[in-house]
Order: structure tokens, then C-alpha cells, then sequence
């Protein structure tokens, strides 16, 4: 690889493990240390191609066509300078902001390099942040809550508890929110909500900071404080790259250099002055008193009435900037890209050893990942304990309707009551499958986003994720269960004794982790709530067919008998009918025509097509469903994790 000739300074002495920051606060050049090294980024010929998808009928299998985004663009950014990165919409600014900062996966050509040599998406993901336009998190956090978070699943895990809440409290205390530890992510304004995401991205000191329109969605004050706080960290030795959508004038002289985009061309690189003459000797002279930004924004816009015009002008614009002397100055300082490209790795030379920290920096394990996760849970019922308990007592209400009207039924037991008997078991299976199949039935397509985006980012695994929703569903599916077989167990005066609650008590609470098993795969194998919804309906319905309260198993077909073996309802069912029949023995007979005089507990299973011996093989069943269950769950789960996030 070519030398560029870069004259590298003095490395700082900053340790990831100390914590070390700068003081914002003070004089911008004032308290910031050594003068950081002089970090390079180019991009030359950089092309990023996307798939256009055409749908012409809904008979017909959707088309797809290559559509080139970029065209071949090169430009060179160093470290000490706040970067704006310019057009109007289409323009491509997002899509190289993506492209540079190596989060993009569409399919791209060219060459990006860091000091002169080419630059892997692994390194430039450890060395840099990013900052999205969104910022995707669990709302129910607090600032210092979700900073906590970060902090531990982003940080070196030889960094000790002091050194995290050292690093957290200062960040804080810099970006202007320490007032705001205590308050939740959803309750912030904007401003205050770019600063807590620019905050995490800041936890390992990256050298370099992508952020998507910072401003977006803030007001001139919110904005300018934004952007001054960027421009303070570029000053202080950092490089800053943001793509920007028409900021206030004010908030566009912060920026020491912009790069104006157009139709997927570079229409302009350099600083703001430079900016200025080049579309001066244009005749694109900026009015006084005129936002500049806006100014170059719409002369690289189309305007739907003026179309030819417009392409026209960005074409020339673009023409003139290519064969200007500050295109030629940027080609001189990206370098010839030749064959013999190097590439970097961090230990090559002294000139690596900024990166030293940031290459050996131990990431935590799959352990301490899953203990996080839980512990993110956990917090987040914390939060909202009033709309468990809200559940909690909705569900022993339901108990209380379904078991008064059989009140005083199981006393002394007739033909009568076996259909109550029955029908009170089947309800009481039936509310726990659908109570806790809902219980977890929007997680993942809530959270989708922010599990693509945080696995992208190497936060975590998505086993130790899936892991921690598995388990923190439990408690739940084992306490709320027993709470309402007791109350129906009570209220009704069901028969048994000790021995049967505790086996109606194991029973449901089979039946709620297998029904949060089977939630959680419909949540993860299907993209939307509306899709899931019109598999399960007919699935839930075939089961609850195959139940033996509806359909006399022992009269199926012999073609169709094995559906019920599929049926979670079925299993439930026959194994709390087991419970309750199995220890009777005299059931008294009345004379009602219509009625069959059953006199024994095994005459009724017989009747329902149940059998004794299936209540242990019953239980096993359930527990295969559930494993098979969160298996397949899982498994969608990791396919989910390895599409691409949104930024």
C-alpha cells in the first residue's frame, strides 16, 4: 500500500481499565490530555448495491432488481474534525454513513482504509461507535439502569464495578443528564435521548463516532447542544461522522468539514468555506442571511415540477466538483489502491498501538451475558409490578367466576355432576394454556429491533438472550398456576385431599411453561402478531376439538385419532380428570332419562375416552412439547439475530 505520508504524534497513555475521560466542561482545548493519534479514514470507489423488490401480482413470486445506491464514491476523513455528511433524501448519505462504518450488510465494492491500510468491519466495529437515528432500547429502564447495562456487557470484563460507575457517573455528568439517572428512557425529550445513546457509545472511549441525523426530531436548542458536545469530542482528538438533514445555520458552522451527496454522488467534499467558493464559481452564490446547508441541500434536490432541470444541475455540479482541485487534493490524500494492499491488523508496527486496547479488550462471557439479560428482565417487572399484579388479580377473578357456580356440587357426587366435574377441569386447563400462550405472545416482535441491532453490535449472543426470557418466564408459570388451582380447588370443594392439589397444582403448571413455550415459538417464528394469530387460531381449535370434552376419542376414526396426541388441551385434561375420578369410587345414580348411571371414577374415564395409566406418560408428553418448543423458538431466534439491523 501506497504511504500517505501521514506524520503520526506521540501516542496518549489512556487505559480502557482506568476510565479516563476528558473534562467538557472546561476550555474546549483545555484538560483533553495528549494529543491523540492522527486516525486516517478513506473510502475510495466505493460502490453499494441494494435489491429492489418489484411485486407485480400476488399470483406471482416478487422480482427483484440490483439497484446501485453509490456510485464509486472516494473521500478522506481525519481524526480532530466534526464531518457533515449532506443531501436530500435518496441522496445516500445514510447509506454511506453504513457503508464506511462497516454496519451496512448490502453487497459493496471498493476499498476502506484506516492510516493507508484496508480496514476490516471487525476492527472498525471495535474502534469505533455508532450512534442511530433511532436509539432502540427496553423503555422501561432508567438512564442509569440502562448505562449500568451497557456498561457491563460493553466494557472490558476485567473492569471492576468502581471503574464502570466511575465512567458511567462522569459520562453523565459530561453529556449533561446526570439529573436524569432516576428517570425511565421513555420518559426523556429527544435531546436528553441522543445524549444517553451518544453517552453509550462513548463507555470504551471509541476513537471513532458514526452518528445517523443526530439532530432529527430536536429543536434548534436541543440540536445545537447535540452538535457542540460532538464537536467538543472531535476537538478533543476523536472523528466524528454525521449524516445531518438540513441543520439550523447555526448548528451547520460547527462542523469543520461536509460532504454533500447527490443521486448517489459526491457533489462536494471539503470544509465550509471551501464550500462556499466552490459553488460561488458556480454561480450558486448563498444568499445573505440564507441557512447554507438548506441552500446547498435544495440545489441537490429534485423538484418534481422541474425535473429535467434538476438532474441537470446535479450532474454539472457533481462534474465540476470531480474535475476540481479539491477533488484532485482528496484523491492525493486517499492514495493509489494497488494489488499490494495491506491488511490491518494492529500489530504491525508501532503506529498500531492505539488500537492495542481496543483489539485485547475481553468481551464477557456467555455467563455473565445471560446473568445481564435476566437481570434486565427482572428490573423491567420492577418497573411495572402494578400491571402484574393487575394480571395476577384478573386471573384469580377468572378462578373465582369459573369455580362459584359449581359450588356444592362435589359434596355428594351424581350422574349430574360428572358433566360439571368435567367441564370445570377442562375450563380451568383451557384459561391457564391461553392466559400464559399470551403472556408472551408480542415479546419478540417487540423486541425484534432491538435484539437485531445489540447482537449486530456484539453486545450479545442470542443464546444467552433466549435463555433469559426461557427462565424468567418460569416463576411466573409456577406461582400464578398454584394460586388459581388453589382458589378453584377451594371455592368448588373439588375431591382428593392434599394429595390431588398437589398433582391439579404439578398438572397446571405443566401446562403454563408448555403454553410459554408455545407462545414464545409463535412470538419467534412469525414476523407479525396478525400471522401468528391465524396459525394459531386453527391449530388452538383442532386441539381443543381433540380434548375428549367435545369429541369422544374412543368413537375417532382411526385416520384422524392421532391428532390428539399433537393436543396440549388433551394432555391437560385427561391427566386432572385422571386426579380427580381415579380415587372415587361410588358416584350415586339418578334416575334422568338420557342420563347413563356411571357408578365408579373409571367408568367416567372410560366414558371420555381417558385411561389411568396415561397420566405419567401424559406429563412427559408436555415436557417434550415444551422442550420441542423452545427449540424451534430458539433456533428462529438465532435466524432472526443474523438479519439485518435497522440504523
Amino acid at each position: 500500500m501506497k504511504d500517505l505520508g501521514l506524520k503520526i504524534p506521540k501516542l496518549p497513555t489512556r487505559n480502557v481499565l482506568t476510565g479516563a475521560v476528558v473534562n467538557w466542561d472546561d476550555d474546549e482545548m483545555a484538560g483533553l490530555g495528549d494529543t491523540p493519534e492522527n486516525l486516517t479514514l478513506a473510502w475510495k470507489d466505493l460502490s453499494v448495491y441494494r435489491n429492489k423488490k418489484h411485486q407485480t401480482s400476488i399470483w406471482r413470486s416478487p422480482t427483484y432488481e440490483e439497484v446501485k445506491v453509490l456510485h464509486g464514491v472516494s473521500g478522506v476523513v481525519s481524526s480532530g474534525n466534526l464531518v457533515a455528511l449532506m443531501g436530500s433524501s435518496g441522496a445516500g448519505k445514510t447509506t454511506l454513513l453504513a457503508a464506511i462504518s462497516r454496519r451496512d450488510k448490502s453487497a459493496t465494492t471498493g476499498y476502506l482504509m484506516l492510516n493507508g491500510r484496508l480496514a476490516g468491519a471487525d476492527l472498525i466495529a471495535r474502534i469505533s461507535g455508532f450512534v442511530p437515528q433511532e436509539d432502540l432500547s427496553i423503555e422501561d429502564l432508567t438512564v442509569a439502569e440502562h448505562m449500568e447495562f451497557m456498561a457491563r456487557m460493553m466494557m472490558d470484563k476485567r473492569s471492576t464495578a468502581i471503574t464502570r460507575q466511575r465512567r458511567i457517573q462522569q459520562l453523565l455528568s459530561e453529556l449533561g443528564i446526570s439529573t436524569c439517572t432516576r428517570t425511565k428512557l421513555k420518559a426523556l425529550s429527544g435531546g436528553e435521548r441522543k445524549r444517553v445513546a451518544l453517552g453509550v457509545q462513548l463507555l470504551n472511549d471509541p476513537p471513532i463516532l458514526f452518528c445517523d441525523e443526530p439532530t432529527t426530531g430536536l429543536d434548534s436548542s436541543a440540536a445545537n447542544s447535540v452538535v457542540s458536545r460532538l464537536r467538543r469530542l472531535a476537538i478533543g482528538g476523536k472523528l466524528v461522522i454525521c449524516s445531518v438533514h438540513q441543520p439550523a445555520s447555526g448548528v451547520f458552522e460547527l462542523f469543520h468539514q461536509v460532504v454533500l451527496l447527490a443521486n448517489g454522488r459526491i457533489a462536494f467534499h471539503g470544509t465550509i468555506e471551501q464550500a462556499d467558493q466552490f459553488f460561488a464559481s458556480l454561480n450558486y452564490k448563498c444568499p445573505v442571511g440564507f441557512n447554507a446547508a438548506e441552500y446547498y441541500v435544495s440545489l441537490l434536490g429534485v423538484q418534481t415540477d422541474k425535473e429535467m432541470e434538476s438532474h441537470e444541475r446535479i450532474r454539472r455540479i457533481c462534474n465540476e466538483y470531480q474535475r476540481s482541485d479539491i477533488a484532485a487534493a482528496i484523491e492525493s490524500r486517499v492514495g493509489d489502491v494497488k494489488d499490494e494492499l495491506e491488511y490491518f491488523n494492529g500489530n504491525s508496527d508501532e503506529k498500531n498501538l492505539y488500537f492495542e486496547r481496543y483489539l485485547t479488550l475481553v468481551k464477557v462471557n456467555y455467563f455473565v451475558q445471560f446473568y445481564w439479560l435476566l437481570w434486565r428482565n427482572i428490573i423491567c417487572i420492577k418497573h411495572n409490578k402494578s400491571i402484574y399484579i393487575a394480571e395476577f388479580l384478573l386471573l384469580m377473578f377468572v378462578g373465582l367466576i369459573i369455580s362459584i357456580p359449581y359450588m356444592g356440587h362435589f359434596t355428594e357426587l351424581d350422574q349430574r355432576d360428572i358433566q360439571n366435574a368435567e367441564g370445570l377441569l377442562y375450563l380451568t386447563i383451557t384459561e391457564t394454556i391461553f392466559l400464559f400462550i399470551y403472556a408472551v405472545f408480542i415479546t419478540f416482535p417487540q423486541e425484534v429491533p432491538i435484539l437485531l441491532r445489540e447482537t449486530a453490535s456484539g453486545l450479545y449472543a442470542p443464546l444467552p438472550y433466549y435463555l433469559s426470557k426461557m427462565i424468567f418466564w418460569i416463576p411466573r408459570a409456577v406461582v400464578e398456576p398454584i394460586c388459581f388451582v388453589t382458589l378453584v380447588f377451594l371455592i368448588a370443594g373439588l375431591q382428593g385431599g392434599f394429595t390431588n392439589w398437589i398433582g391439579f397444582c404439578f398438572v397446571c403448571v405443566l401446562c403454563a411453561n408448555y403454553a410459554n413455550a408455545y407462545g414464545s415459538f409463535l412470538s419467534a417464528t412469525f414476523d407479525k402478531l396478525e400471522t401468528a394469530a391465524l396459525f394459531a387460531v386453527p391449530f388452538d381449535l383442532v386441539g381443543i376439538m381433540f380434548s375428549g370434552i367435545y369429541l369422544n376419542l374412543t368413537s375417532v376414526s382411526k385416520y384422524l385419532s392421532w391428532v390428539h396426541y399433537f393436543s396440549c388441551f388433551y394432555y391437560g385434561t385427561e391427566t386432572v380428570s385422571i386426579l380427580q375420578w381415579n380415587t372415587i369410587t361410588e358416584i350415586k345414580c339418578v334416575n334422568v332419562p338420557g342420563i347413563p348411571c356411571l357408578k365408579t371414577g373409571s367408568e367416567v374415564l372410560k366414558r371420555f375416552g381417558y385411561s389411568e395409566e396415561h397420566f405419567w406418560r401424559n406429563c412427559v408428553c408436555l415436557g417434550i412439547m415444551y422442550l420441542t418448543c423452545h427449540i424451534i423458538a430458539f433456533v428462529m431466534v438465532v435466524r432472526r439475530s443474523k438479519g439485518t439491523p435497522v440504523y
